[in-house]
């Protein structure tokens, strides 16, 4: 499978924010979409498990978006890109990328739900001197009225924590099986949102975080093949760092996430 083949457009739009400058701990998010590009060469573009070729997806990739380094002007680079875009397809990046897409999205549809799968929480209001950094993204999402589910989650301070027992519009789940009974009565358009530090570092260990102990992708695939139809309007894939992986295990991960949600959903 190569992204950036011979299709020009398309209603799916994949995009790369090669950004990483409120990363708190190793930096170098900022390679993965073309590290990401790179190991996705080496997938057919059919899915034995889906029985799908991308060849039958509407999708296009249109490159990386140059973004300063201020957090805030970063903001307004992506959003004004994804408001553009009819259903995008992200690959970070540091999760603050994630942000300005989900909010174009809410602009178009008012009960947005993101679903979470991540190993921290991301909910503080401000770190590192900046609202918009990475270990903030799900509290300004929150704050646009959308609703957040969150899977994983092993990582997170007192007041995130609190936050999250007592706001009303963050679900928190344990287990996949739980997700797998609960998505398919979320009757809203849903966005999912997968920082590969969701999964054990065992099986991604390109990341700027990583916190054992987390899922396996045989787990987070099973979940994907046996979902029902939902109605998911995007998704982003954030926080893969190949220089912690020069195994190319990580990135070879993301990549197939990113073509069995395509083919799974669109295909």
């Amino acid at each position: 499978m190569k992204f950036l083949a011979s299709k020009e457009s398309g209603k799916i739009v994949i995009f790369g924010v090669p950004y990483d400058s409120t990363t708190c701990f190793r930096p170098g998010a900022r390679f993965a979409p073309e590290g990401i590009r790179f190991f996705s060469e080496n997938l057919e573009e059919y899915s034995l498990a889906l029985g799908k070729s991308l060849e039958d997806v509407d999708f296009c990739d249109a490159g990386n978006i140059e973004v300063p380094a201020d957090p805030e002007k970063m903001v307004e680079a992506v959003y004004s890109f994804a408001r553009r875009v009819e259903v995008p397809v992200l690959l970070g990046g540091e999760h603050s990328v994630t942000y300005p897409v989900v909010k174009a999205l809410s602009e178009r549809f008012k009960n947005l739900t993101v679903v979470h799968f991540d190993a921290h929480a991301d909910l503080r209001n401000n770190y590192s001197g900046t609202p918009y950094s990475h270990a903030c993204v799900m509290k300004r999402i929150l704050e646009l009225g959308v609703s957040i589910v969150q899977v994983g989650i092993r990582s997170a301070t007192r007041e995130e924590t609190e936050l999250r027992n007592r706001n009303p519009n963050i679900t928190v789940i344990n287990s996949l099986t739980e997700l797998l009974t609960l998505l398919p009565r979320i009757n809203t358009p849903l966005y999912f949102s997968i920082d590969i530090d969701f999964f054990d570092p065992a099986y991604a260990p390109g990341t700027g975080t990583p916190e054992p102990p987390g899922a396996s992708p045989v787990e987070f695939f099973n979940l994907i093949y046996k979902l029902p139809a939902i109605n998911l309007v995007g998704f982003d894939v954030v926080e893969v760092s190949p220089p912690y992986d020069p195994s190319g295990i990580t990135q070879m991960l993301a990549a197939k996430i990113v073509r069995e949600l395509l083919l799974k959903f669109w295909g």
